[in-house]
């Protein structure tokens, strides 16, 4: 069971960061970042307004790619770090809101009277929840795997 022993690594790393390194393509690439939350099943979760260049290109491409990591990791550190690439969606089912909200600010504490059901439902904020599935990870991590080692995850 060593591929479940890291997975748990893998999220257990997942949740101890905030930001993701977003890429697109749509014409052209294009890179954001943003906040993020993850669920048990390695869905990852946004939120942005659909005016962004990023999010405009969703509509053209929905694979996207995207990196993790703490930026404060030193040259002589050892490395820890996630690659991706995956499929995004734009989530607009209610109960599935509710649940990414809750999630969401468990992650990212401090806008629950912002962010909310209630405005998003009213578009009182313009930002909308998007979630990306991953089609596959890559979990380089020297702590478990040695000098330049890594494990993919594939959905």
């Amino acid at each position: 069971m060593v591929m479940q022993k890291n997975k748990q690594k893998l999220l257990k790393y997942l949740r101890s960061q905030h930001t993701l390194y977003l890429a697109t393509y749509d014409d052209e690439s294009w890179s954001a970042t943003v906040f993020y939350a993850i669920d048990d099943n390695l869905n990852i979760y946004f939120i942005s307004e659909p005016s962004t260049k990023h999010a405009k290109a969703f509509k053209k491409n929905r694979v996207v790619s995207a990196a993790i990591a703490d930026s404060r990791q030193k040259l002589t550190d050892k490395k820890i770090g996630v690659q991706l690439h995956g499929v995004v969606y734009e989530v607009t089912n209610k109960n599935n809101l509710k649940t990414i909200l809750s999630l969401w600010h468990k992650f990212n504490p401090g806008f629950e009277d912002v962010v909310n059901l209630s405005n998003l439902i009213k578009k009182v904020i313009k930002s909308r929840f998007y979630q990306i599935s991953p089609t596959l990870i890559k979990f380089f991590n020297e702590k478990i795997y040695g000098e330049e080692g890594f494990e993919i995850f594939k959905f």
